[in-house]
């Protein structure tokens, strides 16, 4: 199979692709799609979305979802006709609106991704924390700060990955959300809220970013945290065993009440 921005087949072919059964093939006619752009292509998803087959309905949101590679085309048509299936009966559609909604215009989506932060299906809390993140807005990172304790884990990790690393806010409230995370069963979810913590010059980070840098010298996350937590804007040209001196020397003056010149 070829790639997507050189599939040869014709629209036509690609729609029909899409309707079949194979679901790995039909993604592949959707990929191609996003790079046709077409006013063709808009006009032809669009109408699937109304199709009484679920399957059909979400691979045609997910054509509209990121149509235009590289550049987006018709963002605001494949919004508008994108926006009703957020009343979506069935999940997988309505979990597959969210993510295409987020692609098209992110800002533009989080009030209504907010809106369906409380569903009682773990997928849609789930895609909901995937598509705040990086929205960067008050709004935003107080749905985030909720989800951060969703009784799901994955829902938890793309929250706090959300506020930690994707949000540059920082008040008293995020930094104890963080903290509370430090605790939590998920290793990916404590491992986000160390590199949050960090990225914050919080010195309850500092042992845990020793640590995951013993184990893994390359982990480029926790060597820019890391760098943040040691007043730097980046690790630059510095290596991981300088990082960890200097952080060895921030606990310890720390400790002592006292901040380094570093």
């Amino acid at each position: 199979m070829p790639n997507s921005e050189d599939d040869p087949r014709s629209i036509s072919s690609l729609f029909e692709a899409l309707l079949q059964s194979d679901d790995a093939a039909a993604w592949e006619a959707v990929a191609a799609l996003h790079w046709r752009g077409t006013k063709e292509v808009l006009d032809r998803a669009i109408a699937l979305i109304t199709s009484d087959d679920p399957i059909v309905r979400s691979r045609a949101v997910g054509v509209l979802g990121q149509l235009g590679v590289p550049e987006r085309t018709f963002p605001d048509e494949c919004f508008c006709a994108v926006l009703p299936l957020l009343e979506e009966e069935v999940e997988s559609v309505l979990m597959e609106a969210i993510f295409a909604l987020q692609h098209i215009d992110r800002v533009r989506a989080s009030s209504y991704a907010i809106s369906l932060a409380n569903h009682e299906n773990e997928n849609i809390r789930y895609a909901v924390a995937f598509a705040l993140g990086a929205v960067d807005t008050p709004e935003a990172n107080a749905t985030l700060l909720g989800l951060m304790s969703d009784s799901d884990a994955e829902v938890r990790n793309w929250a706090t990955f959300g506020i930690g690393q994707q949000s540059d806010a920082d008040t008293d409230q995020i930094r104890n959300e963080l903290v509370a995370r430090l605790a939590d069963e998920d290793s990916d979810v404590r491992y986000e809220a160390i590199i949050g913590l960090g990225r914050r010059r919080d010195m309850q980070a500092a042992g845990y970013l020793k640590t995951i840098l013993h184990n893994d010298p390359d982990d480029i996350f926790a060597r820019e945290a890391t760098a943040k937590l040691l007043g730097m804007d980046e690790s630059g040209e510095q290596t991981t065993s300088e990082l960890l001196g200097s952080l060895q020397r921030l606990q310890r003056w720390s400790s002592a009440g006292v901040r380094p010149l570093i």
